[in-house]
């Protein structure tokens, strides 16, 4: 079976790509849970964070604090973002590669979430969210081009 992120990761697959280096690739989720929902993807197929190799399990909260400061920048996320790992399926882990979630969050905004989490997969609105998702991506590639 052939992974989606190793596909993304080799330009197989399209994603909304914010940045990439050697060891990860940063993009939106395709079915975000608030508006700049962004995963840090590995690179190297890795299903547990513990098959993650010590030298990128190192870089990889340092590039996500780069990542968090982009998308506050940006406007998202200001007074909170949430980190997430879904390591394993027991967890959640739908794609069996592993990726950190960067979520952001603002006050108020629970209800939204706890719906767009039994939602998310459904097909509803999605030319709405492809559309939301270029312009995040848009404006975040700039930040994060900004910085290097």
């Amino acid at each position: 079976m052939d992974c989606v992120f190793c596909a993304i990761a080799e330009r197989r697959l399209p994603a909304h790509c914010l940045y990439e280096d050697d060891d990860f690739i940063v993009l939106l989720d395709i079915f975000p849970m608030r508006p700049a929902h962004v995963l840090i993807v590995s690179r190297r197929h890795a299903p547990f964070l513990r098959d993650l190799p010590p030298a990128l399990a190192e870089r990889l909260l340092p590039l996500a604090e780069r990542v968090a400061a982009a998308l506050r920048q940006a406007g998202y996320g200001g007074q909170g973002i949430n980190l997430l790992i879904n390591d394993g399926p027991d967890a959640n882990q739908h794609v069996p590669h592993l990726h950190l979630h960067l979520i952001p969050r603002r006050p108020g905004d629970l209800s939204a979430l706890l719906w767009r989490l039994l939602t998310r997969f459904l097909p509803l609105g999605r030319k709405r969210i492809e559309a939301r998702l270029q312009d995040d991506a848009d404006r975040l590639r700039l930040i994060l081009a900004k910085e290097n």
